[in-house]
């Protein structure tokens, strides 16, 4: 399977969109990982879809055990 491939589908959808109601501010370069927060870093995902990009995340670098606990 290949999660940089989903992940990424999932970050440029979610930054083409406007979503109502309620939303979790995601950095797409976590800063555990050298991310800021500058907005081109920010994007607003679902509940469900911050859980399954910081999973998607923990697969592609299992090294950083801040992704996902």
């Amino acid at each position: 399977m290949d999660y940089k491939k989903i992940h990424d589908l999932i970050i440029e959808r979610a930054r083409t969109r406007v979503l109502t109601g309620y939303r979790e501010r995601h950095h797409i370069v976590p800063k555990c990982m050298g991310g800021t927060n500058e907005s081109t870093n920010l994007v607003e995902l679902s509940a469900r879809e911050h859980f399954i990009i910081h999973k998607l995340l923990y697969e592609i670098q299992p090294e950083h055990h801040g992704l996902f606990k």
